[in-house]
């Protein structure tokens, strides 16, 4: 027995043209209200806590070395593994000036 081969059957489907999409008109900006908004005074936060990156890029360390640092200080003070350590701690442990700590940090932080 010979096989048939199957043909599908040619469809012809219309298709509508689409009509063009109507215009869209010029967007026109609203005038602002008379309305004065009394803004908040803009809040300058210091950041109180210290990380061994900020300590590599202050004190020219290796991240390893930094990190080490850090420990001892946190022994130092009593403090536990996961615990902050503070600008001021930081700077009172290597003999700096909290403010040169902070310029640098500041300085830095900006690079």
């Amino acid at each position: 027995m010979a096989k048939k081969k199957r043909i599908a059957g040619k469809r012809t489907v219309l298709v509508k043209k689409k009509s063009a999409a109507p215009k869209k008109k010029a967007a026109v900006k609203k005038k602002k209200s008379t309305k004065k908004s009394f803004s908040s005074p803009k809040i300058s936060t210091q950041r109180l806590v210290i990380h061994t990156n900020d300590i590599t890029k202050i004190l020219g360390i290796n991240i390893r070395t930094a990190q080490r640092l850090l420990q001892s200080i946190r022994e130092s003070l009593g403090r536990n593994k996961k615990d902050y350590v503070s600008i001021k701690e930081f700077a009172l442990y290597v003999h700096l000036g909290e403010e040169e700590v902070r310029q640098n940090l500041s300085e830095t932080s900006l690079n």
